[in-house]
């Protein structure tokens, strides 16, 4: 389910409505893919989700970038010294850039799929560019290995590195820009005492969660679980959907599942345990006092 929330249009891709067909194909693609039992695991890994914790995409393409950027230096290196050693090195670093930029694709596509509006359409043309350079690296391996005409290769090498380099520039733009991917809860901080929440203990109901506001403006996901309070910010950290609006899931019906893009969190620890979303949930320790009242205060 996408996002309901819109984005201030101000980068390239704001009137380049051609993109959103070309989106959609992808979109249903990827879709589909996930929609294969057994792929959720996968869908989470690929995010980031587990084991890191943090998005995967943003690692493997400073992998691929550097890798590739690494190679040009080289290329530039041989074309002064006519050094075979270093014309050896800068092809095994092209081919192991390729194989990182797949996992750089493979993850990014997931990633984006869970974006929305104009958002989506500067992930799509960053995508595009990028599988083009990754082309035309293809074309510079052949080039070398293949039909021996190095310098030929070394060319549309370094013109690809610069067509990567626009689309390094789109992918700064979906974080910077757009915040994809960004931690929805990264500037709330809650004080270290305890705050009285307006929720009424005796009103909870099993499952049946409520949002409560500190005095520092955070809203608190509490919910009753077989008889125990538990409390976690509200806002998911993915894209900052209600998780109050959401379904309790998985074997215990212990995990919250986001709204918008199906994220699941602990309510117990505000533990990540699906993606999209790849950081924890602030969690918050619970009592009740005299006047029957929740109050929270960060754990740990």
């Amino acid at each position: 389910m996408s996002s309901p929330r819109n984005t201030i249009g101000h980068g390239l891709t704001k009137d380049a409505g051609w993109l959103d067909g070309v989106a959609n194909a992808f979109g249903a693609l990827v879709t589909g893919v996930y929609k294969i039992p057994g792929t959720a695991g996968l869908k989470s890994l690929l995010h980031g989700t587990w084991p890191l914790n943090h998005p995967l995409h943003p690692a493997i393409t400073d992998a691929t970038v550097g890798g590739y950027t690494a190679m040009v230096f080289l290329d530039i290196v041989y074309l002064v010294a006519r050094e075979p050693g270093v014309a050896r090195a800068a092809d095994l670093l092209l081919v192991a850039s390729f194989v990182t930029s797949l996992g750089a694709i493979v993850t990014g596509l997931t990633d984006w799929n869970d974006t929305y509006a104009e958002e989506r359409r500067n992930g799509m043309l960053h995508g595009l560019i990028n599988v083009t350079a990754t082309i035309g690296f293809l074309i510079s391996l052949w080039l070398r290995v293949g039909a021996d005409l190095r310098e030929a290769g070394i060319v549309v090498g370094i013109v690809s590195w610069l067509v990567l380099t626009v689309g390094a520039y789109l992918g700064g733009e979906m974080v910077f820009g757009y915040g994809t991917q960004v931690n929805r809860q990264a500037w709330n901080e809650v004080g270290r005492k305890w705050q009285k929440l307006d929720v009424a203990a005796n009103g909870l109901e099993d499952r049946k969660p409520v949002v409560g506001r500190t005095k520092d403006g955070v809203d608190i996901f509490v919910a009753k679980l077989d008889g125990t309070i538990f409390a976690i910010a509200n806002v998911c950290t993915h894209a900052g959907g209600p998780l109050n609006e959401g379904t309790f899931v998985g074997k215990d019906r212990c995990e919250i599942q986001c709204p918008w893009h199906g994220s699941r969190f602990c309510v117990k620890d505000g533990a990540a345990k699906a993606g999209p979303a790849t950081f924890d949930e602030p969690s918050f320790e619970t009592r009740v006092n005299e006047a029957g009242f929740v109050e929270v205060r960060p754990r740990g």
